[in-house]
C-alpha cells in the first residue's frame, strides 16, 4: 500500500492502484473461468489491467474487487491466474480453489511459461523411462528407470531461486517414455488476496497439483504436478484455528508392465492431493503388475521428502515410476499463526522486477 493512497493496494512489485475505491460487496462462489473477457454482470473480472500491475510486469489477471468479498465454496479455472482485492475485507469461509487434478480444467494461472526445463528426457521404446515430476518450491522427483534400467528416467528441474516476484502457477510433471502429452500431472494456480483492511481465513485455500497418469502398456509413468502460488496481503491477516493454506504436489504415475491385459498392464495414476488434509502426502501409483514384468512405482508428491519423491525402475520391457511433484509456495505479509500452512509460508516482501522481463 502507498501511505496516504487508499487506492492503492499491495507492496512494490504486487501493487493494484485503482481509478475508483472499491464498493459494494460480492459473494464469489461456484466456478469461474478467468479467461472470461465478456461484459456479462456475471463475469466479475475487471475489464482493464491497472498500469501498476502491468508496469510491475506482472502477468494478466482476472482481477475482482469489492469493498468487501467473501468466498464460499469458489472453483476458478483457466490460464489467468486470479487477483481478489478488497478494500476492507475479505473472508474464505469455505473453500477458495485453484488447485489442480486429474480431472480438467487446471487450476487458474497453471499453464506458466517460466517453469525451469527437466533436465533429462525419459527414455522410449520398450519399457519407456518415467518422467520426472513437476519443481518449483523445491525440487521434485526424477522418474524411474524402465525396461530393467535399459531406458534412462526423466530428471526433475531444479527448483526455483528465492521466492516468486510474480503471480504464476505451479509446474506439470512430464510425460514417461512413450506417453502422450499432458500425461504429466497439471500444476496448481496462483491466486493472490490483497486488502487495505483484513484478511480472515475460516475455511480453506487449495493450491495443489495434480497426480501424474499411471503409464499404459510397456509406458513409462508421468510425474505429478508440483503446488502452486498462493500470496495474501493485508493489513491484518487473521488465519482461524482449523484454517488451511496450501500448495502441495501430485503423486507420480505408475509404470506400465511388460504384457498382459489394460486391467493389470496399466499403471496406477498418481494421487491428487486431498482437499482438508495438507499435510498428508498424494501417493504415487503402483506400477502394472502381471507375472513377469511389473511396472515401477510412482514417486509420493511433496510434503514427501527425500527419495519418496523419485519413481522407482520397472523390470524388463515395463516403463519406469513417474517423480512426485514437488512444494509450491505460500507467500504473506504477516504470520499465518493458527492455520496449517503447507508449505510454511515465507514473508511477502517488496518485489523487483527484473529489467529483463519474466524468464521463459
Amino acid at each position: 500500500m502507498v501511505p496516504g493512497n487508499p487506492l492503492c493496494f499491495g507492496p512494490a512489485g504486487w501493487q493494484l492502484c485503482l481509478d475508483a475505491a472499491p464498493t459494494g460487496a460480492i459473494t464469489l462462489t461456484g466456478t469461474l473461468d478467468t479467461d472470461r473477457n465478456d461484459v456479462s454482470p456475471s463475469n466479475p473480472c475487471l475489464k482493464n489491467q491497472p498500469a501498476s500491475w502491468i508496469n510491475a510486469l506482472q502477468p494478466d489477471a482476472c482481477i475482482v474487487a469489492a469493498d468487501k468479498v467473501t468466498v464460499t465454496a469458489f472453483n476458478a479455472t483457466g490460464k489467468r491466474p486470479l487477483v481478489i482485492i478488497g478494500g476492507t475485507a475479505i473472508a474464505v469461509t469455505t473453500l477458495l480453489d485453484v488447485g489442480s487434478r486429474h480431472t480438467p480444467p487446471p487450476g487458474a494461472g497453471t499453464q506458466s511459461t517460466e517453469c525451469r526445463p527437466f533436465k533429462r528426457n525419459p527414455g522410449t521404446g520398450s519399457g519407456g523411462g518415467g518422467g520426472a515430476g513437476g519443481s518449483f518450491g523445491g525440487q521434485a522427483g526424477s522418474g524411474g528407470l524402465g525396461d530393467n534400467d535399459n531406458r534412462q528416467s526423466g530428471q526433475a528441474a531444479d527448483a526455483d531461486v528465492g521466492d516468486p516476484s510474480r503471480l504464476r502457477g505451479g509446474c506439470a510433471g512430464q510425460p514417461g517414455g512413450n506417453a502422450p502429452g499432458g500425461a504429466g500431472g497439471a500444476g496448481g494456480g496462483a491466486v493472490y488476496l490483497v486488502s487495505n483492511g483484513t484478511i480472515t481465513i475460516i475455511g480453506t485455500i487449495d493450491a495443489s497439483g495434480a497426480g501424474g497418469i499411471g503409464g499404459a502398456l510397456q509406458n513409462g509413468g508421468s510425474g505429478g504436478g508440483s503446488g502452486g502460488l498462493i500470496v495474501l496481503s493485508a493489513t491484518t491477516i487473521s488465519a482461524m484455528p482449523g484454517s488451511l493454506i496450501f500448495a502441495t504436489g501430485g503423486g507420480g504415475g505408475g509404470g506400465g508392465a511388460a504384457s498382459g491385459p489394460p486391467a493389470t498392464s496399466r499403471g496406477v495414476d498418481g494421487q491428487d492431493p486431498t482437499v482438508g488434509l495438507p499435510l498428508a502426502t498424494a501417493l504415487g501409483g503402483t506400477g502394472g503388475q502381471v507375472s513377469d514384468g511389473n511396472g515401477g512405482d510412482g514417486g509420493n508428491g511433496f510434503p514427501a521428502a527425500g527419495n519418496s519423491l523419485d519413481g522407482t525402475g520397472g523390470d524388463d520391457h515395463a516403463g519406469g515410476g513417474g517423480g512426485g511433484g514437488a512444494s509450491g509456495f505460500v507467500l504473506s505479509s504477516q504470520a499465518l499463526t493458527g492455520a496449517v500452512v503447507q508449505p510454511p509460508e515465507h514473508p511477502l516482501t517488496p518485489a523487483v522486477a527484473s529489467p529483463l522481463g519474466p524468464r521463459f
